[in-house]
């Protein structure tokens, strides 16, 4: 199930593109430059909604996680375990809890299941189940052959269940988790085009978030420049750090990292509990241009494209974005 997203009025910086990066100390103006790329929204993605349950080896013994997630066409259940245990065999039921196979006693014939597998030790394990349009809401019955692992050797050996309900009241202590669909979120990431120098191209400031954090990435990647430094400020327009003179201090920006050795991507992730609504991305950089043999040929300053720093002869950008949310 996918849930269309609302983004709250996303303001005119939303219509440029781009990223790169510039000096802590601006140049003067250089000129006016055009964007190659405007209005860039792309690489939908949507985010997985997911339960965890229990995986108990023994009954009692916690041996890892039942993962259970949807998307608008599969169910997706996911064994992973932990603590030196290993899956040797997984039997998954995932239905209408009438339909788990049984024998005349009311317990589960694993053998009967419909995704049965046999793994040689491995520790995760992904099943892909398509959507029944008839049902929303499921019994996932995950049963594993599970063994322990110390110094090479298999120590213990046993049965395991996702946790959850009992498939037999008063029969075996087999196990089924309750999981109904739910509805997913599709994000939209954002490209503002970035510039060295002012006017050279390289790379992009790609943004995007989900219903918890906000994921800034500096891009420069297929290119011949990196990123030596990255300053990055979000929030309101007027609290942007600035001098007397009203330009932008990166220095001051409360995002900033130092890349030893130099990178091509970088992202930032900030919470969304630290924002407003809608706010200003400023995105800088210190830059090199670096050859086939590896050796610098040149460095620029860079910013992300967006509006000009207000009353000030240094040349910069901010972009504004709004966070995309759940209709």
């Amino acid at each position: 199930m996918k849930t269309k997203l609302l983004t709250l009025g996303l303001l005119g910086g939303l219509l440029l593109t781009g990223c790169q990066k510039e000096d802590i100390a601006p140049v003067e103006n250089e000129g006016t430059i055009t964007p190659l790329v405007q209005n860039t929204l792309s690489n939908s993605s949507t985010s997985a909604c997911e339960e965890v349950f229990t995986l108990f080896a023994g009954q009692h013994i916690e041996a890892g996680t039942i993962t259970v997630s949807n998307d608008d066409v599969n169910i997706y259940v996911t064994y992973e375990t932990t603590g030196g245990w290993v899956l040797n065999e997984t039997h998954l039921y995932v239905g209408d809890p009438a339909g788990i196979p049984t024998n005349g006693a009311g317990n589960p014939t694993i053998g009967l299941f419909p995704y049965n597998d046999t793994h040689n030790g491995v520790t995760s394990y992904t099943v892909t189940v398509p959507i029944d349009p008839s049902l929303e809401c499921y019994a996932v019955a995950a049963h594993a052959s599970v063994s322990l692992i110390q110094n090479g050797v298999p120590v213990q050996q046993e049965t395991a269940w996702g946790n959850g309900n009992p498939i037999n009241n008063g029969g075996s202590w087999a196990t089924y988790s309750d999981y109904c669909l739910q509805d997913c979120c599709e994000y939209d990431t954002v490209s503002y085009d970035y510039f060295g120098g002012q006017t050279i191209p390289v790379g992009s400031l790609d943004v995007t978030n989900d219903d918890q954090n906000l994921y800034v990435t500096f891009n420069f990647e297929g290119g011949d420049w990196y990123t030596q430094q990255t300053h990055l400020y979000v929030g309101p327009a007027s609290d942007i750090p600035t001098n007397g003179a009203n330009t932008p201090v990166p220095g001051q920006f409360p995002y900033a990292v130092t890349h030893d050795p130099a990178v091509q991507t970088y992202t930032y992730t900030i919470p969304l509990t630290d924002l407003d609504p809608c706010y200003v991305i400023a995105a800088h950089s210190e830059m090199i241009q670096v050859d086939g043999n590896g050796n610098v040929v040149s460095e620029e300053t860079g910013w992300s494209f967006g509006t000009e720093f207000p009353n000030t002869p240094r040349w910069g950008w901010y972009s504004e974005y709004c966070t995309q949310v759940c209709n």
